[in-house]
């Protein structure tokens, strides 16, 4: 400790040493945020779209998100939920229905995914869709056109059709609300309404939208969404 005398006052001056962290506060090494970030992101799986695809259509002439996009990273059942998400119809032969990241994401969202938690969407800004073509008729072997050939020539009833199907079970029923979407030259709208009819998936029913005074007609997508149509 020491005195100093300046213009007759005295001003005692003491000096003391710091040593260690400053509150104890430590800086984190530059590489770890970096680190958790990509294990982080190595979690979540990725939907690469794919700029044209050819799609098939399943028996109600819907097609997944796995037909236009390449799905990688997460978990096998993340994956495989994200390739089943239904995207919409599949377009008519000989044209093509343009989609884009924001179609795919109110999708997500529409199946009960959160696109900005369990998916990154990436890839082509814009997908072009068209129909896959029927595969070819498998042929029938000769042997077998014979076998037919003679049954037929012999009188012997042909083997009898196969039973139909039966109708798919509803999905949907009069009362439920549904989110009513519309599709247009890749802008999606989408509004909450009341199914007026029962219906399973792809059938057309008429649905009451939220403040409107008339009814509108739509396919039914999934349990709770339907889609208008033009």
């Amino acid at each position: 400790m020491k005195r100093f005398f300046i213009g007759g006052f005295g001003v005692l001056a003491a000096a003391s040493a710091l040593s260690g962290p400053l509150f104890g506060a430590t800086l984190a090494h530059p590489g770890s945020t970096a680190r958790k970030i990509a294990a982080l992101q190595s979690t979540v799986a990725h939907v690469s779209l794919r700029p044209s695809a050819a799609v098939p259509a399943d028996a109600d002439g819907f097609f997944t998100l796995g037909s236009i996009a390449d799905i990688t990273g997460g978990d096998a059942a993340a994956r495989a939920r994200l390739g089943a998400v239904i995207v919409g119809r599949a377009p008519l032969a000989d044209s093509v229905r343009q989609l884009t990241p924001d179609d795919v994401a109110l999708k997500l969202r529409q199946a009960g995914l959160n696109p900005s938690r369990d998916a990154v969407i990436e890839g082509a800004p814009k997908i072009s869709v068209t129909l896959a073509s029927a595969s070819a008729a498998t042929p029938v072997p000769s042997s077998a056109s014979s076998h037919l050939a003679t049954h037929s020539a012999s009188g012997s009833s042909a083997a009898p059709a196969a039973p139909a199907s039966p109708a798919a079970a509803p999905v949907l029923k009069r009362g439920d609300d549904v989110s009513i979407v519309l599709e247009e030259d890749g802008l999606s709208i989408t509004t909450s309404g009341v199914a007026r009819d029962p219906g399973a998936v792809g059938d057309t029913i008429r649905v009451h939208r939220t403040g409107s005074a008339t009814d509108l007609t739509a396919v039914v997508l999934d349990e709770r969404t339907v889609q208008l149509e033009l």
